[in-house]
């Protein structure tokens, strides 16, 4: 706001001030008024609010020019109230007038302006100007109100049109519009036209309008405001300097006579320039509105394009290139019929085409179009031609609808109708179906049989007139399930005694449900009645029972039985005194068997367990497998606690499961781990028993697994201190007490060390190092895995970053990954930012999978192995041959190396089988083009068999224990220069 105060101070004091000097004459009012327009132009900017401040500043400015003028104070202040009076009377028009935008650029707003801004002020200012002066002046009231009134008249009419320039564009814009050198140099010939004019010629206002229009016409509205303004300053510094004097009248007549003309110059070069702009907006509206038109056609998402008479394409647009392929200026210019298939070709131009010319328009012909790469598109073609006023014909325009994907559709809903009619026709299941008012719309052979009526005899009849249903105990009829369905639009059943009738009398026990049919907007359509014949099934009611309550896989007790078996033994014990036990059950490495060899083997070893326990077992025990590979067995009827005998048989069951059993071509050897609950020292309740017997299982697998556990307060404990193991674990990754070990590979022929293998160990507060047998397996149940496995990475990351550029730098470094890891989404990612963040390159370090982790999930492993492959990070398999991998999994899998596992390579001096094995194994690697480490060299025996088989390289006890770096770094180098010497 403090802007506009100074700026309309210092507008209505430089022009009033200058006006004064210019053309004021003693005794009368100045005949060149600039003042009151400008600060009429800054009202109009601001807000009425703000108009006293600026009223005044403008007030304090018109004072301060009259005094600087030599003026007394009294008469200076005479000037104020007509000034003031003027200038806001026509900020006030001027609101009234339209926007200053529309005021530059139409005439008739342009003229309601001026008159309301420039006339109407004037003559109320001239008025009160002429009537305050007049007591003051010599001269007439006539002389003074004609001489103010065309002076502020002048102003107006100058200054105004510059000022709604100014407000409507921007000084930034109107000065940019100025800047042309034509619109500058027409500019300033008219300013010297008006200046010389006034001086040498008596047609002066001619020249100076012929100029004007000039300006107007080259410079629009921003040159003819401009130029008229400087033309009329040009004109009152001639009459200041005296070049030029009006004419001998003093009257008030001869002032306006001599002036009027001024304005009438000014005026109408100003009203062409307003119809130019409005002129020149239109211009432009129309290259928006064409430019906007091109942009719409061309980014149409529907394919389009357009011809010319004779047939050659004029425009397409991009759905159209994008569609077959081309860019624009491949098909521009070609016939449209190059496009289109040999048929649709041919059709066009028989019977499309001149039809067309004839009728100006075609909807939805169907053609097939060719793209560049030969595909074909079907497309659904709708054009119109276009015609000049006259009615001849300029081009077309034509849509054209992929329907590609809609004909596939069509077909395959084609398809689709036919495999279900196909399939209704050929289920056992009768189907019905009504509409609204339920009455026969569709019967399939199946029910037609059941109803004894064909479709054509039933159709448009009442459902009940054909369908009869009954209840099978009383004989009484059912109310039709079709109307109540129709009735609640729910699914609708009857009741399991249902028989359906047929004319013959014949009753057919039936399960039918009924549901609504809706169509898209939800109204309802009708009823659809499924009818199955289970005449049979209703007698085998007591199969059905058997099957509810046994598992369907191996025909064993399932879950729900076992618990009410044991629940009627706590029961028979509480009253009798008798005793049983609960034997827990589960199998060892069944998942392993399950993930290698596939499910359909996973069952049939289910069913050979099952069958082996109920032929080691009493009849009098019952034996429940409970899901997976978990089985419950209760053994009944024992009248004294006898825990050796029921440790005799938990010994006969672990016999007959781990006896090997050959399926599907391969020997699979398991294990059971057993836990042991007696009634009713352990428990009196089934979830009691269940719950401990599974506790003491737990503690056979943790002891090694293929034995059995009785529950005690030992199995508590070891459950609790697995509890304290894993809280414990939680706290020692917090803390920093894992470490990292390496053992070092090397090289079979040279026995130079190539590779580390990094092995975490746990420094745990008061019990020293400790093994990952101990905690490996509870990180791996609990979860923790994933933070400790990438822990473990980072450390070896950081490791090989400490012995670049060292004697170690070559050296690679192996980690054991766990399939929990691997199961991790994010995995890959996290080996990545390790990676990245370690500066390593992925290609030193070796991820080592076990066999069976890559067959749990065959297709997720391979991919994401593949994506850790283009990391760089290579791949072994590790316990080699202790899995059931096959050679074709091999070639699928991005192998790198295969560790075989100790267990070969222990007793490679003494078992013929496991040297052959050993061999086979190098020979398929060596066939498949992988690395090969053989693990647990612990004599030189065992290296040079291996040597002798041409093993690439060694790890084990021989050449060096698992160590901490700075060990192993020491090793190394003393190796390396031991090998050296």
């Amino acid at each position: 706001m403090a802007a506009s105060l100074a700026l309309i101070a210092v507008l209505h004091f430089v022009f009033a001030y200058g006006a004064i000097h210019l053309s004021r004459q003693p005794g009368s009012v100045a005949t060149l008024w600039y003042a009151n327009a400008a600060a009429a132009v800054v009202l109009l900017s601001r807000r009425r609010a703000e108009w006293p401040l600026h009223l005044l500043a403008m007030a304090g400015a018109n004072v301060a020019a009259n005094l600087l003028s030599g003026h007394a104070l009294g008469l200076s202040l005479s000037f104020l109230l007509p000034n003031l009076a003027e200038a806001g009377l026509a900020g006030w028009l001027l609101r009234r007038a339209g926007p200053p935008a529309r005021c530059v650029q139409h005439v008739g707003s342009l003229l309601r302006a001026l008159g309301l801004g420039a006339v109407v002020p004037s003559l109320v200012g001239a008025t009160l100007g002429a009537a305050v002066l007049s007591t003051q002046f010599e001269a007439s009231f006539g002389t003074l109100w004609s001489a103010w009134f065309v002076g502020t008249v002048i102003g107006g009419v100058t200054v105004l049109p510059l000022g709604l320039l100014l407000l409507a564009r921007g000084w930034r814009a109107v000065l940019a519009a100025l800047m042309p050198p034509a619109v500058a140099s027409a500019v300033l010939i008219s300013v010297a036209t008006a200046a010389s004019a006034s001086v040498f010629s008596h047609f002066r206002y001619v020249y100076v309008s012929v100029a004007l229009m000039l300006v107007a016409a080259v410079g629009g509205f921003a040159g003819a405001a401009t130029g008229g303004l400087l033309a009329s300053l040009s004109v009152g510094v001639v009459i200041a300097l005296g070049l030029f004097q009006p004419g001998p009248g003093e009257g008030w007549l001869e002032t306006v006579a001599f002036y009027l003309p001024v304005v009438l110059t000014l005026v109408p070069p100003l009203l062409l320039a307003a119809a130019l702009e409005r002129n020149r907006q239109h211009v432009q509206e129309i290259e928006d509105r064409e430019a906007q038109f091109r942009t719409l056609y061309e980014r149409t998402p529907v394919m389009m394009h357009s011809v010319d008479v004779e047939r050659r394409l004029v425009a397409v647009n991009d759905a159209w290139l994008a569609r077959l392929g081309y860019e624009r200026a491949e098909v521009l210019g070609r016939r449209s019929t190059e496009f289109l298939a040999p048929e649709s070709r041919q059709r066009a131009e028989a019977s499309v085409i001149p039809r067309f010319m004839q009728d100006g328009a075609i909807r939805d012909i169907d053609y097939q179009m060719l793209t560049k790469t030969g595909e074909v598109v079907d497309v659904q073609l709708s054009a119109i031609w276009e015609t000049d006023a006259e009615g001849g014909l300029l081009r077309t325009l034509a849509v054209l609808k992929d329907v590609t994907e809609h004909r596939r559709v069509a077909a395959q809903l084609a398809a689709e109708q036919e495999r279900i009619q196909v399939t209704l026709h050929s289920i056992g299941d009768g189907v019905v179906s009504t509409d609204r008012d339920g009455r026969i719309s569709y019967l399939n052979p199946a029910a037609e049989q059941m109803v004894g009526q064909t479709l054509a005899q039933a159709a448009g009849r009442p459902f009940g007139e054909v369908v009869h249903l009954y209840d099978q105990a009383s004989g009484a009829p059912l109310p039709s399930p079709v109307e109540q369905c129709l009735q609640d639009r729910e699914v609708y059943g009857v009741r399991e005694s249902a028989v359906l009738r047929h004319p013959s009398g014949r009753d057919f026990g039936v399960q039918l449900s009924v549901a609504p049919i809706a169509g898209r907007d939800g109204s309802l359509l009708g009823a659809v009645m499924v009818c199955q014949d289970v005449t049979e099934a209703r007698g085998l009611a007591q199969k059905m029972s058997y099957l509810a309550h046994h598992d369907g896989l191996t025909g064993l007790p399932n879950r729900v039985l076992f618990q009410d078996r044991v629940h009627q033994a706590c029961q028979s014990g509480r009253r009798h005194g008798r005793r049983f036990a609960v034997v827990f059950m589960d199998l060892d490495h069944f998942k392993h068997v399950n993930d290698s060899l596939g499910h359909a083997v996973g069952d049939e070893l289910l069913k050979a367990v099952a069958q082996r326990l109920t032929g080691a077992l009493r009849a009098s025990d019952t034996i429940c497998r409970l899901g997976g590979d978990e089985f419950v067995v209760l053994l009944s009827e024992l009248d004294d606690v006898d825990v050796d005998g029921v440790a005799e048989v938990a010994k006969k069951i672990l016999r007959q499961v781990a006896q090997p059993c050959v399926l599907g071509g391969t020997e699979v050897n398991v294990g059971a781990s057993l836990g042991i609950a007696l009634f009713p020292g352990d428990g009196d309740d089934p979830d009691t028993l269940m719950k401990r017997a599974d506790a003491a299982m737990y503690r056979s697998k943790r002891e090694g697994r293929n034995r059995y556990h009785f529950f005690s307060k030992a199995v508590d404990e070891a459950a609790s201190a697995r509890l304290q193991l894993e809280a414990d674990m939680r706290r020692a990754l917090a803390a920093g007490q894992f470490i990292v070990h390496y053992q070092p590979v090397v090289d079979g022929r040279t026995r130079d060390a190539v590779a580390v293998e990094a092995l975490v160990r746990w420094d745990r507060a008061g019990l020293g190092l400790q093994s990952p047998a101990v905690f490996i397996p509870v990180a791996e149940e609990s979860g923790l895995i994933v933070p400790l496995g990438h822990w473990i990475l980072r450390q070896a990351c950081a490791q090989l970053r400490a012995w670049s550029g060292t004697a170690l730098g070559g050296i690679s470094i192996a980690v054991n990954v766990s399939p929990v890891q691997l199961a991790q989404a994010d995995f890959v990612d996290t080996v990545a930012e390790v990676l990245r963040a370690s500066g390593v390159d992925g290609s030193r370090i070796e991820f080592e999978i076990t066999e069976s982790t890559l067959m749990q999930d065959p297709e997720a492993t391979l991919e994401m192995l593949r994506r850790l492959k283009a990391l760089g990070v290579r791949i072994a398999i590790d316990d080699f041959g202790t899995g059931y991998s096959s050679l074709g999994h091999l070639k699928r899998f991005p192998v790198d190396t295969l560790k075989i596992d100790r267990t070969f390579v222990r007793d490679l001096e003494t078992d013929a089988d496991d040297r052959e094995l050993v061999r086979a194994i190098l020979a398929m690697a060596r066939s498949l083009r992988l690395h090969v480490v053989a693990e647990g060299v612990e004599t030189e025996a065992q290296a040079a068999i291996l040597a002798s088989m041409e093993c690439p390289a060694f790890q084990g006890f021989l050449f060096a224990r698992p160590a901490d770096a700075a060990a192993t770094a020491a090793w190394l180098q003393a190796r390396a220069a031991t090998i050296a010497l």
